[in-house]
Formats: C-alpha cells, sequence, structure tokens
C-alpha cells in the first residue's frame, strides 16, 4: 500500500494523478493474494472484496454488489466470449449515441427488456384486488387542463371515431372515493398523441378530470388505435433480432390521485385490439384488458352528452371500467410483507 509520500513521488506517479491528490488523497489498499478463474479466489470474490472495504453507503454496497455477482454468473453461465462482449458494448453505445431528449434509447431498451414492468410493480406493490399498474410511457404531459366529469377531451375534427368512456373509482371495500382526480391522455384514431404533429399548438385528446363526490366519472373522446413505439435505432434492431415487433396495443393512458390513496398510473387496452399479447414494452395485463361495445341508438348518444351531428358513423365506441386504488397504509403494508419475506 503506497504512502502519501509515494503517491506524490514523481518518479512512481505522473503529472495527472499529482495534480489530482492536491484536491483528494484516494485510499489505497495492498493486493495480498492473486484472483484466478477456477479457484477459491476468484475476480468476483476481488471486486466484491475491494467494494466492502471501500463503499461507505450501504445501499450502493448492496446494489454494486448484486449487480456484479449477477454480471459475472452470467459471463460464466453462458461462456462468454471476446467477440460477443464487444458487440455489446458497441450496442450499449450505439444506444448512448442515439439518445435524444425526445427519443432514449436507454429507456427503450429497459422497456423491451421487461425491466421497466418489473420496477414498477417492485415500487407498487398492493392488494391483489387493487387495479393493475403500468409505466405512464413518453407521451405524459403535467400541464394539462382541468376539466369537470362528463367533459370532451377531443377537438372538433380529430381523426377516429366517437368514443365514451366511464368508470368508477374505489377503495378495496366497495366504497367510492371523494376528491378523486384523473389524468387522461390517448393517442387518436390514427395512433398519433396531440405532442407527435409537428404544428401542434393545442391540447388534444388529454386532461385531468375530477370525478364526482360518487366515485364515478366519464369523458367523451375518439378511440385510440395501435401505434409503433420508435423502431428506428438500436432497440428497433434488438426488437428485430429477437423476432419481435415495436406495435403497441390500442390503450388510454391514466392516472389516478386522491388524498390519502396511493397513486396510480395505468393503461386500459379495448379487448378488439391486436397486439395485446406480443406488447413490446409488457405493459398489458389480462386485467386492463376491457370488453368495448358499440352503441348505435341515436338517444343514447345524447344521454352520453353527443350533440347533433357529432355522431357521424353510426356508432359511438362505449368503454367503462372500475378503478380500485390502495390507501397509502395498505401500500406499506404490502412492502413491509414483502421485505419481510426476504429476510
Amino acid at each position: 500500500m503506497a504512502s502519501e509520500k509515494q503517491m506524490k513521488d514523481p518518479l512512481r506517479v505522473g503529472v495527472a494523478i499529482r495534480a489530482q491528490l492536491e484536491k483528494e488523497i484516494p485510499q489505497d489498499l495492498p493486493l495480498e493474494k492473486d484472483f484466478r478463474e477456477g479457484s477459491e479466489y476468484t475476480i468476483t470474490d476481488n471486486v466484491n472484496e475491494l467494494h466492502h472495504s471501500l463503499v461507505k453507503d450501504p445501499r450502493t454496497l448492496q446494489l454494486i454488489t448484486g449487480l456484479v455477482n449477477h454480471l459475472h454468473t452470467f459471463a460464466r453461465q453462458t461462456l462468454l466470449t471476446h467477440d460477443e462482449w464487444t458487440k455489446v458494448v458497441e450496442f450499449l453505445t450505439r444506444v448512448g449515441k442515439e439518445s435524444t431528449d425526445y427519443k432514449n434509447e436507454f429507456i427503450l431498451l429497459s422497456d423491451i427488456l421487461g425491466f421497466s414492468a418489473l420496477i414498477d410493480e417492485l415500487n407498487h406493490p398492493k392488494p391483489p384486488t387493487c387495479t393493475d399498474s403500468c409505466e405512464p410511457g413518453p407521451f405524459y404531459y403535467p400541464g394539462a387542463p382541468e376539466f369537470p366529469s362528463g367533459c370532451s377531451l377531443a377537438k372538433a375534427g380529430t381523426t377516429g371515431e366517437p368514443m365514451y368512456f366511464s368508470a368508477t373509482i374505489k377503495n378495496t371495500r366497495g366504497q367510492p372515493i371523494k376528491g378523486a382526480k384523473v389524468d387522461v391522455w390517448q393517442a387518436d384514431g390514427d395512433g398519433i398523441y396531440d405532442v407527435q404533429y409537428p404544428d401542434s399548438k393545442e391540447v388534444n385528446d388529454r386532461g385531468k378530470i375530477l370525478a364526482k363526490d360518487d366515485g364515478t366519472v366519464s369523458y367523451r373522446g375518439i378511440l385510440p388505435t395501435a401505434y409503433p413505439i420508435p423502431s428506428d435505432g438500436p432497440g428497433g434492431d434488438l426488437l428485430r433480432a429477437l423476432g419481435r415487433h415495436p406495435h403497441r396495443a390500442s390503450h388510454i393512458h391514466f392516472m389516478l390521485t386522491a388524498p390519502g390513496y396511493d397513486d396510480l398510473t395505468t393503461a386500459l387496452y379495448p379487448s378488439h385490439s391486436p397486439f395485446l399479447g406480443t406488447d413490446p414494452v409488457f405493459a398489458t395485463k389480462k386485467s386492463l384488458i376491457c370488453p368495448v361495445y358499440e352503441e348505435r341508438d341515436p338517444k343514447k348518444w345524447k344521454e352520453m352528452g353527443f350533440r347533433d351531428g357529432e355522431v357521424t358513423d353510426g356508432r359511438v365506441w362505449v368503454w367503462t371500467f372500475g378503478f380500485v386504488l390502495a390507501t397509502k397504509e395498505e401500500v406499506e403494508q404490502c412492502q413491509r410483507k414483502r421485505i419481510g419475506a426476504k429476510l
């Protein structure tokens, strides 16, 4: 182990390190034994021992130890070659270089491998009767305007067929939740979000809706259609290499908040949509797939709030759902139970 004097000795240490040592002296440890694969002391043991000696934060140590152990186990199990690892590094380099503010390829990679869905489930444990959650995706906009329940979220002339969505919002005891707010955002009938249109200046197909005191909420809008995630970069290349497609099923995004309850971010899917079983980001769950039916009675359209002449296709698509939220206390209980099961 080198002393501070040795570290600053120009015969032993170059000018770049000597300049850095003016600000901070790193902790140096002696090399007491060799590591060798197949022996009782491997490179994995050496890396972990070094981190246990130097890392001060317990959570950081836990995370890096788990990462190192799993990476090294992966290499051993697959007998990873130099050429294969070089290709992995080149792929990850592309992921970084081709990421932008509007298309983060690292997030896309996390989604494609199901990692984002896993993190979401790990962070939001809840009683089994509660509505399942999923990631919000890239098109959420926190500044959407507020509307009363029963409003229309679609601007005149929006592409697509008319839809009426209604839902109940209850707790795990079946009681309606007062004061719930529902943030909604979705694609239009072409599978395009408002923010994707080059000349878009108006918020469309999105908004915050305050539920009624009886826990009900509704809005008029456009039936969304399926659309692809970005596939012109390394994420798309990975999907093609795996024999998978980039197409997401039709869906509507929701973010529900209420005093005393755990926030819920989720999405609902119409049962008639393709790609329900091959979602490229693994956000589709059976509990979130809903039957959607056609209403052809003009009297019913008026009851939903559609004005004369608004429905031109002879039908309105009707979509209903029952949201169930967990209280913050119920989520904390689930988290404690999960942690206890691992101890």
